[in-house]
């Protein structure tokens, strides 16, 4: 994810200095690069009212919430009737009050709960995909393809992978229970998943469907009490949510509880106890976060983002090569997603062809006809606002070269164009992640240069991608390039889709992430596996032998015996290595006696029930 830009950062420090003075709570966070806060207004019957009328009632604040929007962040698609209601800052406590309440009453816990909660989250996204098509449109200028390939399939997939699979992952395992332990027979250890509790789910401005949906799937899986808060800055598509999540129609309003706003509201809510806190954006705001969950020891999982390298090997098939990621890099959501390529790492001896090959595919992929108009809806979409279009443009200075693009450029309409540059470590466009269709080359000399460059500019220093590219059909390329450079995931010879694929896990390392998530991985996060011990022998008969063995008094005789025992489980580990060689040696060892000694070969060819019942009977004669 893009890091905060330096203006928003300085309002944080202000007002988390300004904290920091404060008499009555000086532990309290503030966190302003979520935006600054503007003009209220009164509202009547809203969404938020819907949901926590009671909450409210009792609040001494005044009672219409608020409509805000962030001065310093322009989106050109927004008008006067189209404003988020921000939730009033003094409703949040009461909120997560009431969140815990609904996780104590434990209507989360049983199977059929969490996957009617599952089907709704399906349904909400199947019935509402024109509205939901419409508002990214509104908010990012992407068109309906787009939509249904990147967001909408995403996470009716997830939501159904999760409905398939949510027996087996709530379900108890046993598991083996050492010496010793496991004296007192009958007994065994299992394993079972609980649900955190409350967990706090913070959300992007850049996917505002499978973002929202996706973390949503695994922690009502997890059977979890859920409050979320969507990014202010995807107004259509957070205000389209609002409406659906607290419609009661889709999820159950006592679980899922939406919180809006901008600084005051997430700074607010972070300050709240909670079980479990996901975020997903930028690092600025990543660390503020994590400090956050420190500060009540609370498990957090980042999803953050990076630099993302491409190694394009002299070995690279080139034309399927520069395809796949020109596509990577325009077409998902026009650079603004957090695996997008970066750079692109070319060795010398192919740098040329390849970059024909790559202003070739844009071309074709991506002509002036694709690009997304004033109302959006094409190919090539826009930024999230003016002021993200004017620092994606900003990076285009003379510290690099032009290769492709570079004109078309309407910031104010928030449009930049698909752009190639030539770029050198000291490049403005190789300090921070780009998060806009420009893509810079980096050229070196062998492929050993390439991860020195790597290694030296960005892991060294922790700055780890959370996407790793590799297009070489070598396969001793692909695994010193991964052994050499860590990432969060990585992809050969292709672009984005692992990220697609909820049977691994999705998430970052280093500055781009901590923890992950998706399918099983991300059931895994907003639960707390319990393991317990149970044990059914309830005999105090002093001669037992675990009885004589467990309790006083101990001497000499039961120090041996406890030695001796543990002893045992050394000696059946070093037996199982040798069983695969027995079952080889004793067939094969018996195979060779009955070749050199036939009749015994007859003998137990002979050896039925018939001829067994006639020994039995003459051995009872003879007796």
């Amino acid at each position: 994810m893009l890091i905060s830009n330096p203006m928003l950062i300085l309002t944080f420090t202000r007002i988390r200095h300004a904290s920091s003075l404060s008499a009555s709570n000086p532990a309290r966070f503030t966190v302003a690069a979520w935006g600054a806060r503007g003009t209220r207004n009164n509202i009547v019957a809203s969404p938020f009212q819907r949901q926590h009328s009671s909450l409210m009632s009792a609040s001494s604040s005044p009672s219409s919430p608020l409509y805000m929007s962030n001065p310093n962040y322009t989106n050109a698609a927004s008008s006067s009737s189209s404003k988020l209601e921000y939730t009033p800052v003094d409703y949040i406590a009461p909120i997560i009050k009431d969140a815990h309440q609904t996780y104590a009453s434990h209507i989360t816990h049983p199977y059929q709960f969490r996957i009617i909660q599952l089907q709704g989250l399906e349904r909400l996204v199947e019935e509402n995909s024109d509205a939901l098509i419409n508002a990214i449109k509104k908010d990012l200028g992407q068109g309906p393809m787009y939509c249904e390939a990147f967001e909408l399939t995403n996470a009716k997939n997830h939501a159904r992978h999760a409905q398939s699979q949510l027996k087996e992952w709530m379900s108890t395992r046993r598991k083996k229970t050492p010496f010793p332990v496991n004296l007192n027979i009958p007994i065994h250890s299992e394993l079972t998943p609980n649900p955190r509790g409350v967990a706090t789910i913070i959300t992007p401005w850049n996917m505002p469907v499978q973002m929202v949906i996706n973390p949503l799937v695994y922690a009502l899986a997890a059977g979890n009490v859920c409050v979320l808060k969507m990014s202010e800055k995807s107004l259509h598509s957070t205000k389209l949510f609002t409406d659906l999540l607290t419609s009661g129609k889709y999820v159950d309003q006592n679980v899922v509880k939406v919180i809006n706003g901008g600084a005051e509201q997430a700074a607010e809510l972070l300050n709240q106890r909670v079980d479990a806190i996901m975020y997903t954006g930028g690092g600025q705001v990543g660390k503020i976060v994590a400090k956050a969950a420190a500060n009540n020891l609370t498990p957090v999982l980042l999803e953050l983002g990076g630099k993302n390298p491409v190694f394009v090997t002299k070995s690279a098939h080139l034309p399927s090569a520069a395809r796949r990621i020109a596509w990577g890099k325009i077409a998902a959501n026009t650079g603004q997603m957090c695996i997008c390529p970066d750079y692109v790492v070319v060795e010398s001896s192919v740098k040329e062809e390849f970059t024909n090959e790559l202003c070739k595919a844009m071309d074709e992929m991506f002509p002036t006809s694709s690009y997304s108009s004033n109302n959006g809806g094409g190919d090539v979409g826009k930024m999230i606002s003016v002021q993200h279009a004017e620092r994606v443009v900003n990076l285009l200075d003379s510290t690099c070269k032009i290769v492709y693009g570079g004109k078309h450029h309407d910031t104010q309409e928030r449009f930049v164009a698909p752009t190639i540059v030539e770029a050198h470590a000291d490049s403005t466009i190789m300090k921070e992640e780009i998060f806009g269709p420009l893509l810079a080359l980096i050229t070196v000399p062998t492929l050993d240069e390439g991860i020195h460059f790597v290694n030296t500019h960005y892991s060294s220093k922790g700055e780890h991608p959370l996407a790793l590219y590799i297009f070489s059909k070598l396969m001793d390329e692909h695994q010193k390039i991964m052994k050499a450079v860590p990432s969060g995931t990585c992809a050969i010879n292709d672009v984005l889709k692992q990220s697609a694929n909820y049977n691994i896990p999705f998430g970052g390392i280093g500055t781009s992430g901590m923890g992950a998530y998706y399918g099983k991985y991300g059931f895994d996060f907003f639960s707390h596996y319990r393991g317990a011990l149970v044990e059914n022998n309830f005999s105090t008969f002093k001669w037992d032998p675990a009885v004589w063995l467990q309790y006083p008094p101990y001497d000499e005789n039961k120090l041996f015996a406890f030695r001796s025992l543990g002893k045992v489980p050394i000696i059946l580990d070093k037996l199982k290595s040798i069983i695969p060689f027995v079952k080889v040696v004793i067939p094969l060892g018996f195979a060779l006696i009955c070749i050199f000694n036939p009749p015994l070969l007859d003998a137990l060819l002979e050896l039925n029930l018939k001829t067994i019942l006639h020994w039995i009977s003459q051995i009872l004669r003879s007796k």
